[in-house]
């Protein structure tokens, strides 16, 4: 938004006050996470449910994507977010991976959607470290959509730049490269340097 943060945790407390947002603590530390609640998302007139508390092991992911969203924002490419796409059945994918235990199958669907020129791109998110077999059916998915031309590809953000070396070389092996082979790879440091840079460019411009 272009906000100071002091202006930005004024106006958290009054949406809290409000009722419009929740907050859940987090480590000792590292701040808290704000969920809207209910009449947050009906003030809002965004057709989600409200999201739950996350679990402490998907506070990382939560933040990761609040920033990837505010990168994409700032940069007018985002188009549908986290809670938007859970609810979306077009963007349900399926994954079948092999592990030792046997063969697993799960729903996907991407974290985030990013639009370009009127072109769909889908986000991934990626902090913790996935099995390879799963990655490589995940990337497989995304191969597929680029192909039937729902997308344009996927673009990852990565906990590490040796993280993003791994997407690339798994992605490789599913027709997915760097560049104009449907594949995007950024650090999350990298994102969150971004947003920063836009946000302030806002306030300076607005000054």
């Amino acid at each position: 938004m272009g906000w100071s943060k002091q202006t930005a945790e004024d106006h958290a407390r009054r949406l809290e006050r409000a009722g419009w947002l929740a907050r859940q603590r987090t480590s000792y530390g590292e701040g808290s996470l704000l969920l809207a609640t209910r009449d947050g998302i009906k003030r809002a007139a965004v057709p989600v449910a409200p999201a739950r508390s996350p679990a402490p092991t998907w506070w990382a992911h939560v933040r990761a994507c609040a920033w990837t969203a505010a990168w994409l924002t700032r940069r007018g490419q985002l188009a549908l977010g986290c809670r938007e796409l859970a609810g979306e059945e077009s963007w349900q994918g399926q994954v079948r991976w092999r592990e030792r235990s046997g063969w697993r199958t799960s729903g996907h669907h991407p974290d985030l959607l990013r639009v370009i020129d009127g072109i769909s791109v889908a986000v991934e998110v990626e902090l913790a470290r996935k099995s390879s077999a799963r990655l490589s059916a995940i990337l497989e998915l995304h191969a597929l959509w680029r192909w039937q031309g729902k997308t344009a590809g996927v673009m990852y953000v990565c906990g590490s730049p040796l993280a993003c070396e791994r997407v690339e070389r798994v992605a490789e092996r599913r027709g997915l490269t760097r560049g104009i082979g449907g594949l995007g790879v950024r650090t999350l440091e990298e994102v969150q340097a971004e947003a920063g840079k836009l946000a302030w460019a806002t306030r300076a411009a607005a000054a």
